[in-house]
């Protein structure tokens, strides 16, 4: 074969696809018995056919790469949601997310609270921008912003990837670039997966232990095989390419750059709920809260249900590993917003942390843009992609997606140029 790409999340399969409309002889090694890496979606913990999203759950206005596949293949997009209102002024910023639903020990944060802690936010924003490598908790002592604010400003960074607020870049909420209007897929998000991957030859429950150099070619050795191809993509995560032997080994910037990749673990939290009309009232169609569940987003669902998504951070309490208790915090907050008792009546507790090949999300901290540039950078016949090599919307399924299809443009060039030069 000519290629060899370890890994069958986003990057892998689109990396693949390329490849393999190019005339190429593609296999796709998986570690897991699951396609998709992080778009993984269940559908049995669920109700009334609902799936629930155990990673990634929407695409973003500006993701145009994966919109475009969803249209092209007819997968299916809800509406157009806007997970927070604009404003103050009637635009997006930092300041935005404070207009819309906020739980705050264990209690509804009013109206008015929100209103007025925006326009102070809104106002330090304008008059201090935040540079694009402060972090969020940096800005906001910079700013003097009020407790309450300060407070509420940095409850955001639970959104998307699962941050800190000491480590999140301030770009990753001002402007911001998720939630503001975006789709979620019908079903789960899955269905990108299972699309980019037909016609592929995918390997599963192979995990990759070492990858040799022998003269011009690579062997890739995993668990139970060997396979020799004259190029290698890489689009597993770092958690896990840190765990691979490499003969030769690598050089020392690209090792130091996977070493120094600082990740955020967490997880997902979904839960259903009967009278969902009335939950939707009076929580959709997002809430922000400073418990476990840090974000959560609505999804409707048939016979008067509803469907809540969130994130929440492993912060070494036991919290994920105990789907009981973790789905406990979830109703309070939604009690919380709704003042009446949820009734639950399905739900599922994700925690990738504990997940052998994943470990956890690449963190959008300071600094990641030319972190992420390093672990891009080819290595002879071996290249790399994935999440933590997006040069736009990394650590979301656009960066991976768009990732793997650069990879699989380096070693067409390079056939491109030696057929070129045979001529």
């Amino acid at each position: 074969m000519t290629t060899v790409v370890v890994g069958a999340g986003l990057a892998g399969l689109f990396a693949g696809r390329r490849l393999t409309a190019a005339g190429e002889d593609v296999m796709v090694l998986e570690a897991t018995p699951h396609l998709g890496g992080r778009t993984r979606g269940d559908r049995e913990a669920l109700r009334f056919g609902a799936v629930a999203d155990l990673g990634a759950s929407f695409l973003d206005r500006g993701q145009d790469f994966l919109l475009r596949f969803c249209l092209e293949h007819g997968i299916k997009l809800s509406a157009e949601l806007a997970l927070y209102p604009k404003g103050p002024g009637e635009r997006y910023s930092g300041a935005s997310i404070l207009l819309g639903n906020l739980v705050e020990d264990g209690r509804r944060v009013s109206d008015e609270d929100r209103e007025r802690l925006a326009k102070e936010v809104g106002e330090a924003l304008a008059a201090m921008p935040p540079g694009t490598a402060e972090t969020v908790t940096a800005w906001g002592r910079r700013a003097g912003l009020s407790p309450a604010a300060f407070a509420r400003y940095t409850m955001q960074t639970g959104f998307n990837p699962v941050q800190r607020p000491a480590v999140t870049s301030s770009w990753h909420v001002h402007p911001g670039d998720i939630g503001r209007l975006c789709w979620l897929l019908d079903g789960s998000t899955d269905v990108i997966a299972q699309q980019a991957s037909e016609g592929l030859d995918i390997r599963y429950e192979q995990p990759v232990r070492l990858i040799s150099r022998i003269g011009s070619s690579y062997r890739v050795a995993t668990e139970n095989d060997e396979f020799v191809a004259d190029e290698v993509v890489i689009t597993a995560s770092v958690h896990a390419i840190r765990r691979i032997g490499f003969d030769p080994v690598l050089p020392d910037w690209k090792t130091a750059a996977l070493l120094q990749s600082p990740m955020t673990q967490g997880g997902k939290i979904v839960g259903q709920y009967r009278d969902g009309q009335r939950i939707w009232d009076a929580a959709g169609p997002s809430v922000l809260t400073d418990s476990g569940a840090a974000m959560f987003w609505l999804r409707r669902t048939a016979e008067d249900t509803v469907t809540v998504l969130g994130t929440m951070p492993d912060t070494g309490d036991g919290l994920l590993d105990d789907q009981d208790r973790a789905l406990a915090v979830l109703d309070r907050q939604i009690r919380a917003m709704t003042g009446f008792e949820p009734v639950r009546i399905g739900g599922i507790v994700q925690n990738w942390t504990r997940e052998e090949f994943f470990g956890g999300v690449v963190s959008s901290q300071s600094g990641g843009a030319a972190r992420r540039q390093v672990i891009a950078a080819p290595v002879g016949g071996l290249h790399f992609a994935g999440e933590a090599t997006g040069a736009r919307w990394a650590t979301a399924m656009e960066g991976a997606a768009r990732s793997g299809e650069r990879a699989a443009d380096e070693i067409l060039l390079k056939h491109r140029a030696r057929q070129g030069q045979l001529a």
